[in-house]
């Protein structure tokens, strides 16, 4: 007789993920500690990219994509912590120990580019 025991994985429930340890940041921070608040608003902001590009998809296998992504995604990273990433479009990501998946935790206030609600 064969029998199969289903254990319920250990899991972990987070704002933000880090490859080691624990994120930087609390749960609900308001800034990245190397960004300013207070700064000044307006002005003009040009970006460069070397190169062309064929397609304006980020997720393409082949060919290349614009310069930026054109979208929100799920999590965003911090430029002050390596491999650390934070919930934006997710409120919150639930991994196991062993990493081997991840359940995310949609923001209700998160809206597609119509308005309508991201489910």
């Amino acid at each position: 007789m064969l029998t199969c025991s289903l254990a319920q994985a250990e899991t972990i429930k987070s704002h933000g993920i880090a490859m080691h340890g624990t994120p930087k940041y609390a749960e609900n921070f308001r800034h990245y500690e190397y960004v300013n608040p207070i700064a000044p608003k307006g002005g003009e902001l040009k970006l460069g990219a070397v190169g062309t590009f064929d397609s304006f998809n980020p997720y393409i296998p082949k060919g290349n994509a614009g310069a930026g992504a054109t979208m929100e995604t799920l999590m965003t990273t911090s430029a002050d912590e390596p491999f650390s990433a934070y919930g934006l479009i997710a409120e919150s990501i639930e991994v196991p120990e062993d990493r081997s998946w991840a359940q995310f935790t949609i923001r209700k206030e998160a809206k597609w580019h119509d308005g309508q609600p991201i489910t």
